[in-house]
């Protein structure tokens, strides 16, 4: 099961500011989870992210 706790704040702050992107995150599998947290460890601006937060708010299909 995922682990909330194990979330990156950085992801988690800009998810809080999309419904549309954590409905998605939500929607994930935990591998897929997984593969989102780990590719935010290695943001290294808040454009970075946002491009994540992007990929994620025009669906799953975007991400991989």
């Amino acid at each position: 099961m995922f682990d909330i706790n194990g979330m990156p704040q950085g992801l988690g702050m800009a998810l809080s500011r999309s419904e549309k992107a954590m409905q998605t995150f939500a929607m994930l599998n935990e591998n897929e989870k997984r593969r989102v947290i780990d590719l935010s460890k290695s943001v290294r601006s808040k454009d970075e992210m946002n491009r994540i937060v992007n990929k994620l708010e025009k669906g799953k299909n975007q991400l991989f």
